[in-house]
């Protein structure tokens, strides 16, 4: 600790003689100090003389020897002076550790007054000569005691933080010291009642009243202990007793539970549960089992290890963790603290494994947002992590929040002049990353109802990238399954289409069936060319029959080219997809015309091979709308790509295909499931294969996982299932969601369930910055003082939409503000009815995204006259 730190002598382990070195010098030294006025308590402080009689009863019950009393008189004297002596802001704090010793007059034991002398004689010693340092500074002791400073209190002997510095002797091979520090954290336990030793906090602390205990700190104190007498064998004995001690208490008095086992009292006087006492427990008593083969507490470690694995969820909010059960955030070393605990059991446990690469990750992600219609002026905002906001608008002063997370409401005073005011959100979280947004504006409309009759300029938003959400749907056996498919929430299917080689139009029969897909289902058609044409005449005839196909199916969205090519292939195949999508191209614009890429098969070889072919015919780039991958099946090999490799297509696609890389289609994703007995009949091809099948319930997480990355990858368009039925007829894998029979596989909740969010841009994306587009915006010719203006919007995604009636010079004389679902069918919106002047007026429409929001997209009508 520096100057005046104490040096203890004579064996710490035995609770006698606690010297102190110089100790007749320190007697005589008090008795100077205290002189006749101190005998006669004259001019003692009350803390002072609590202290002393607290000494003195000790003395005199024989928990404490002369030499002992004599020191403590000393230091307590010397404690006196330094209050009275030193300014406020130091003196103060002695005063705290004094009245601290004070307040076990009557229950003074020798440990105790081992450890509060100390804690005392640590205090006089710093502010004798310094002000108060910041909290939780640690100090030490001669021996390596710690004492850790609480801000307003003093320096207070802390169990946890000496047995983390036993921890790292021992970590460092630093025999002596470690000899040293134990011998004087064992001089310091406490006999408690029922047996064990416990190591006591000194002070108050969230209600509960001192002494009192940490489950956490006796499970370190085990580990530590057992630890010890590896490093220093001539101490062994003595180690694995105070180690055995040390555990002893857990299971009689500092265990609670929770729902799936026992958890550890981070306080003796609390149940709440923490985290990063239960796992730091868990890491401290397994190696105290295995050091002292101590089977009952392998038992109970494995018991709170399964609590804890069964129980990480309630302490995860996707975005950040809690401390506790009661829902407080952690604070970010905690948190640190938490992952570095985790990364310890990893090894051992793969649920730890999957939870420490997830709460890593939050130190690394910037805060995410979602918005709500909030009341006149206000802005209804969520938040995903602990962050400090700003608000700023040019209606009012800049407001600055500290939100632990979750919904809040600003309100801003409405601006006295009409007017449309943007506002910026941004938010900086506990670990510095930084993340901002427009929210939509804050209007206030003019009373005026004459506008000038000059024309109005229109205000046409600039050109934004708002790549809808992507759409989730699954490849169908016949148009027939379509409204299954519709009923479980997805909005596209695939379906496979074979060209009759020479054919130049599609046959009746398959237009009929494409045209049975129900409304609102978009369809991904797979158009299997086989052989491939490599002469100009077959290539030309298989672009008319692509392009009479977009033509008659207006519900077509995706037309990818089967099947994949090869490296070999590639210069034929690039030449027929050209020739398909300038002839889709001219006949439509609602067709992205792409290449399916085979996962298994030399992916990016064959992205790169396709790229020098689409040069090679002098065509410039785009070359292609969509970029279809159909994943390799799990385990891959290195040069295979899965979903998981959407990123390395990404690039690959870019460097391949002109520099900007398409949008991304996973088509194909695949997971057998078992099939229960019950339902084998309907496989009439036979029991189909059980290699690599997993149990609904998994098939369901795994497509779900998938299709929530997708939401959060804005390159990925889509996501198609391998089958949304397992065929009755074909022998395959059962990957469908939809036994063969017809019944639906308890993965299908699973899909249902997350389909919807994403199609809808309502998945929280950390990171993401989304814009929301309208996919419909209809208006009226004219407007009227006499009617109410109504129009018809939707969004591509979730938003939250402001449209004004804008008169001459851009002054808003109506407003109103909503909400929408995203792909939903078009709503209308109505405009307060309000007493026009002369035109024109423009009806101005700003869109935000409910989820993620990025840029406020502004769109405006045509000039419209007043009818």
């Amino acid at each position: 600790m520096g100057q005046g730190s104490i040096e203890l002598t004579g064996p710490p382990s035995r609770r006698q003689g606690f010297l102190v070195r110089g100790l007749a010098v320190l007697v005589a030294v008090s008795a100077a100090l205290i002189g006749t006025s101190a005998s006669s308590g004259s001019s003692l402080l009350p803390s002072q003389k609590t202290a002393l009689n607290a000494v003195g009863k000790a003395l005199k019950n024989g928990r404490i020897d002369a030499p002992t009393a004599a020191s403590a008189r000393a230091e307590i004297a010397r404690a006196a002076r330094l209050i009275r002596g030193l300014p406020a802001g130091r003196g103060s704090h002695v005063a705290v550790a004094l009245s601290e010793l004070a307040a076990f007059n009557g229950r003074m034991t020798e440990p105790r007054m081992l450890a509060l002398l100390g804690q005392l004689k640590a205090n006089d010693d710093y502010f004798a000569v310094h002000w108060a340092p910041a909290d939780k500074t640690d100090i030490t002791d001669s021996d390596g005691i710690v004492y850790r400073y609480f801000a307003g209190r003093c320096f207070e002997f802390h169990p946890l933080a000496d047995f983390g510095a036993l921890n790292a002797r021992i970590a460092a091979g630093d025999a002596a010291g470690t000899e040293t520090l134990a011998d004087a954290l064992i001089a310091r336990s406490v006999f408690q009642h029922g047996g064990g030793y416990g190591w006591e906090y000194y002070f108050d602390f969230s209600g509960g009243r001192a002494p009192w205990l940490s489950g956490m700190a006796q499970a370190v104190a085990a580990q530590a202990f057992s630890r010890a007498a590896a490093l220093v064998p001539a101490r062994k004995t003595a180690y694995l007793r105070a180690a055995k001690n040390a555990y002893e208490l857990i299971p009689r008095q500092l265990l609670t539970s929770v729902a799936a086992g026992p958890w550890i009292r981070l306080y003796a006087f609390q149940s709440l549960p923490v985290l990063n006492a239960q796992l730091q427990t868990v890491v401290s008593l397994h190696d105290y089992a295995t050091a002292t083969q101590d089977t009952a507490a392998a038992a109970l470690a494995t018991r709170m290890q399964n609590a804890a694995a069964a129980s990480l969820s309630r302490f995860d909010t996707g975005y950040w963790t809690y401390y506790s059960l009661a829902h407080d955030p952690s604070p970010l070393d905690y948190q640190q603290y938490v992952v570095q605990l985790l990364a310890k059991l990893a090894p051992f446990d793969t649920r730890f494994a999957a939870a420490r690469t997830r709460i890593a990750a939050y130190a690394k992600q910037p805060p995410a947002f979602m918005v709500a219609n909030g009341g006149l002026g206000a802005l209804r905002l969520w938040v995903s992590k602990p962050s400090t906001v700003v608000i700023d608008t040019a209606a009012g002063p800049s407001k600055r929040l500290s939100l632990d997370g979750g919904w809040t409401t600003v309100t801003n005073k409405e601006p006295t002049r009409p007017g449309v005011y943007p506002v910026r959100v941004s938010a900086t979280d506990w670990a510095g990353n930084h993340a901002s947004f427009d929210a939509l504006p804050i209007v206030r409309v003019a009373t005026a109802t004459t506008q000038k009759s000059a024309a109005r300029k229109t205000a046409d938003a600039a050109t934004v990238s708002t790549a809808p959400p992507p759409l989730i749907g699954a490849a169908l056996d016949d148009p027939s399954q379509g409204p299954l498919a519709q009923k479980l929430g997805l909005r596209a299917v695939r379906l496979g289409i074979a060209w009759p080689p020479g054919a130049t139009v599609p046959d009746p029969s398959v237009i009929a069936a494409l045209q049975r897909v129900p409304a609102g289902l978009s369809i991904v058609a797979e158009l299997a060319a086989s052989p491939l044409p490599t002469d100009p005449t077959g290539q030309s005839a298989l672009a008319q029959y692509a392009a009479s196909l977009a033509q008659q199916v207006p519900q077509l969205r995706d037309l990818l080219l089967t099947p994949a090519p090869t490296p070999q292939a590639a210069p034929a195949y690039a030449a027929a997809l050209l020739a398909i999508r300038d002839a889709v191209e001219a006949v439509t614009t609602d067709a992205a015309v792409g290449p399916l890429i085979d996962g298994a098969v030399s992916p990016k070889a064959t992205l790169t091979a396709l790229g020098k072919a689409f040069t090679a015919s002098g065509r410039a780039a785009p070359f292609v709308d969509v970029v279809a991958l159909r994943p390799a099946p799990a385990p891959a090999a290195t040069s295979q790509w899965t979903e998981a490799n959407v990123s390395q297509l990404t690039t690959a696609a870019a460097a391949a295909l002109g520099g900007t890389a398409p949008p991304v289609l996973i088509d194909g994703l695949a997971t057998p499931t078992t099939v229960p007995a019950a339902e084998l009949p309907a496989y009439a091809g036979g029991p189909p294969p059980a290699t690599g099948a997993v149990s609904p319930a998994l098939q369901g997480s795994t497509y779900a996982a998938t299709i929530t990355s997708a939401a959060c990858s804005p390159n990925v368009a889509g996501v198609i299932l391998d089958r949304l039925q397992d065929s009755a007829t074909t022998l395959g894998p059962p990957t469908g969601i939809v036994y063969a029979g017809g019944n639906v596989k308890p993965s299908a909740a699973a899909v249902t369930a997350a389909a919807g969010p994403a199609q809808r841009g309502s998945v929280v994306c950390p990171g993401l910055a989304a814009s929301a587009a309208a996919s419909t915006f209809t208006y009226p010719p004219t407007v009227s003082s006499s009617s109410a203006t109504v129009f018809q919007l939707a969004c591509t995604r979730d938003c939250l939409y402001v449209a004004t009636l804008d008169g001459a010079g851009g002054k808003p004389v109506a407003a109103v503000r909503g909400a929408l679902t995203g792909g939903a069918a078009p709503a209308n919106v109505t405009l307060p009815k309000v007493k026009l002047g002369a035109g024109p007026y423009t009806i101005d429409l700003r869109l935000s995204a409910q989820v993620n929001p990025g840029t406020v997209i502004q769109q405006s009508s045509d000039p419209l006259s007043v009818g």
